[in-house]
């Protein structure tokens, strides 16, 4: 059975059903003479491909219906350099979110400078290789439609990776995941270990670590029972618990959450093994 043409969604761009599984199919001209319900030639198409919900199909048609089709390939061209760059699967969502970002950052010809640069540092610092890869994304657009977008557009592209690395539509989580993750580490490195060297092994382990605690956190997840039959009073007294204890304390008052308390313990045997 071939393909049908389910909607014509602009001259380039057509949603078909393959087998019961919607897909978009992209090209120049496809959607002059599609008719609904008839079969679709697929060899008329420069590009298939499929979101991996109806919701984000849905999304990504309107979109599509909006946004010329160059600015769609290229930013399809962008998401690929991304994914070459981060060894992380990208959510699907990413084709949405930044393709629709794109255009209207490119509509706006210039930097906003209005719009304030989102935690730069931070990224910088948490999320090393996305935020070089956010740099070389915003060279490229420079380069391809002669902008001039600079340090916001840096931010903001590196937070759409980071949302597609969370599978996150909403980058209020993310924001608050590089907050809380930022703050720890300022918490630890004045508690614990005094200046980091951000180079180190070391370093690399502990922000592991505390981004997938922040991550359990915010999205409430629970961490499995383990065996702390070594949680005694003798541990309890030690550094690493007390500072573990300082810390999840600072975060239950700050960010108004209730965390477990082997995640207390599970952070203090952290700290006893990279101090």
């Amino acid at each position: 059975m071939k393909m049908l043409i389910v909607k014509k969604i602009n001259h380039n761009v057509v949603l078909v059903d393959d087998h019961g599984v919607e897909k978009i199919a992209m090209g120049k001209g496809i959607g002059f003479s599609a008719v609904v319900n008839e079969v679709f030639d697929e060899s008329s198409a420069d590009k298939i491909f499929v979101l991996d919900s109806k919701e984000k199909t849905k999304m990504f048609s309107e979109m599509a219906a909006q946004i010329p089709l160059e600015f769609i390939e290229f930013s399809e061209e962008i998401i690929h350099f991304i994914q070459s760059k981060i060894q992380v699967p990208l959510d699907s969502n990413i084709y949405i979110a930044l393709t629709d970002h794109i255009y209207f950052a490119i509509q706006r010809k210039r930097e906003d400078s209005q719009v304030t640069a989102i935690m730069l540092p931070e990224m910088k610092l948490l999320y090393p290789e996305e935020y070089s890869t956010a740099v070389e994304v915003v060279k490229l657009i420079n380069k391809r439609y002669e902008t001039e977008l600079g340090a916001n557009e840096v931010g903001f592209i590196t937070m759409h990776i980071i949302n597609a690395e969370l599978g996150e539509r909403n980058s209020l989580n993310s924001l608050k995941i590089l907050e809380m993750t930022a703050a720890i580490l300022q918490m630890l490195e004045k508690e614990y270990f005094g200046v980091l060297d951000k180079e180190s092994l070391t370093y690399h382990r502990l922000m592991i670590h505390i981004k997938f605690l922040v991550k359990r956190l915010i999205y409430q997840e629970k961490v499995s029972d383990e065996d702390y039959s070594f949680f005694n009073p003798s541990f309890q007294e030690s550094q690493p618990y007390k500072v573990a204890k300082f810390i999840t304390t600072k975060i239950e008052e700050t960010y108004q959450m209730t965390i477990q308390e082997n995640e207390t313990v599970y952070l203090a045997v952290h700290l006893a093994r990279i101090k």
